[in-house]
């Protein structure tokens, strides 16, 4: 072929400069776009819940029980009383929920469960010692003479308390960027939970007697012996025992509040991080406070 005809048969071809792709195309943003949020929904979740619980109230009122009409209850009813103690476990749960959207405003209703397994058991005892709750015995003989009664008191008991599970119903309220929402909810709970709390007293009372002996000499001094020993106390509560307790188990009452940031990475598939705290009502003179951080993953459909 002669160079003449190569260069005309050349020319039928377009001339190639560089990739026959013109424009590269440009990376996914997911904080702009027109994510579609509205739908059902339903994951599971993981985390670390913290729970809080103060039984004072719960100890009081069996300390009160307990010590019940004794002479010595105005004496030694508060010597013992459990406060707040908290306990910390991993957790794991579910959810499901429906989103409406509205522009980028998204509203939702959801419906979560959470196994928490979260107890404290609290466990503690004290003894003083009282003088004169009681009134001496008239002396048997001149020269013996009671100085003072001397009243032993020991408290001990116990407080334990558990919530194993805990469901929320919350409404929902978010912003889209996007395939990015953060979101906040406040909703109610309930709680299973369990307590078991006992408070007793133990008294014992002596009388403290004086032996007075006469040494008569050149100064005329007169010597006095003291001892401490068991005596009879005229009142049939100078000594004894008596105890009361609680157990009961059922579900509790609470109200929850929280938000976190929830994720589309495709069409149909969420993350989600999420902070939630619960104040439950009192249960049994018991009062619960639940912290809740987990992470979760889902489908929307």
């Amino acid at each position: 072929m002669s160079l003449t005809a190569m260069q005309a048969h050349a020319a039928d071809y377009p001339v190639l400069r560089g990739s026959q792709i013109s424009d590269t195309p440009p990376p996914p943003d997911f904080l702009s776009g027109t994510a579609n949020w509205s739908g059902f929904y339903v994951g599971g979740t993981a985390g670390y819940v913290s729970g809080q619980f103060d039984a004072f109230k719960q100890s009081d009122a069996l300390a009160h029980q307990a010590f019940g009409n004794l002479l010595i209850k105005d004496a030694a009813v508060d010597l013992l009383r459990f406060g707040k103690a908290s306990n910390d476990k991993v957790n794991f749960g579910g959810f499901i929920g429906y989103n409406f959207q509205f522009g980028d405003t998204v509203l939702g209703i959801e419906a979560e469960y959470i196994r928490t397994n979260i107890q404290t058991d609290q466990r503690g005892s004290i003894s003083r010692i009282y003088t004169n709750l009681f009134p001496t015995t008239i002396p048997a003989a001149p020269n013996v003479e009671p100085v003072n009664t001397q009243t032993a008191v020991t408290v001990d008991g116990h407080s334990a308390t558990k919530i194993d599970d805990l469901a929320i119903f919350k409404a929902r309220a978010g912003y889209a960027f996007g395939n990015f929402m953060p979101f906040a909810n406040i909703g109610l709970a309930v709680g299973r939970i369990s307590t078991n709390g006992r408070m007793r007293q133990s008294h014992t009372t002596g009388e403290n007697f004086g032996f007075f002996n006469t040494v008569t000499g050149p100064t005329g001094t007169v010597t006095r012996t003291t001892y401490a020993g068991p005596g009879r106390i005229a009142r049939p509560d100078a000594s004894g025992s008596s105890e009361a307790s609680v157990i009961s188990s059922g579900y509790v009452p609470g109200f929850a509040v929280g938000g976190g940031l929830e994720a589309l990475l495709a069409e149909n598939l969420l993350l989600r991080a999420e902070f939630t705290r619960i104040y439950f009502a009192s249960y049994k003179g018991v009062d619960a406070i639940v912290d809740s951080a987990r992470v979760g993953a889902g489908l929307k459909f």
